[in-house]
């Protein structure tokens, strides 16, 4: 499945699917500035190494990867570690942190990973 976007000058934009499993789709979109990554769905054990091998196959062509986290419905600890792991790298930051993923790290005392993050 692919989204499109008509861009200022008549462009469409078109979101290609980067990854898809029966509870995750990573998708990347051009239009956004510098181009960004949505994660959308679950993020758990099941599908954290293939997510995480999706996602250095992008960081290989961006500086600084933009992850929207804002879809995502659930995350277990082994995607939460995954994910801040790379902002603490310093390769990703990021984006529309949902209030669900807020309280996990608040409640590992954890807080201060997003100011690395976001």
């Amino acid at each position: 499945m692919t989204v499109q976007k008509r861009g200022v000058s008549g462009t469409i934009w078109v979101d290609a699917v980067l990854y898809l499993d029966r509870t995750l789709r990573i998708t990347y979109s051009p239009a956004s500035p510098g181009g960004a990554v949505r994660l959308i769905g679950e993020l758990d054990a099941t599908n954290t190494r293939a997510a995480a091998r999706t996602l250095a196959q992008v960081r290989a062509a961006e500086d600084i990867l933009v992850i929207d986290v804002g879809r995502l419905e659930f995350v277990d600890l082994a995607g939460l570690r995954m994910l801040t792991g790379l902002c603490r790298d310093g390769v990703a930051h990021l984006a529309d942190v949902p209030a669900g993923m807020r309280r996990l790290l608040g409640l590992l005392d954890r807080v201060d990973v997003l100011d690395e993050c976001a």
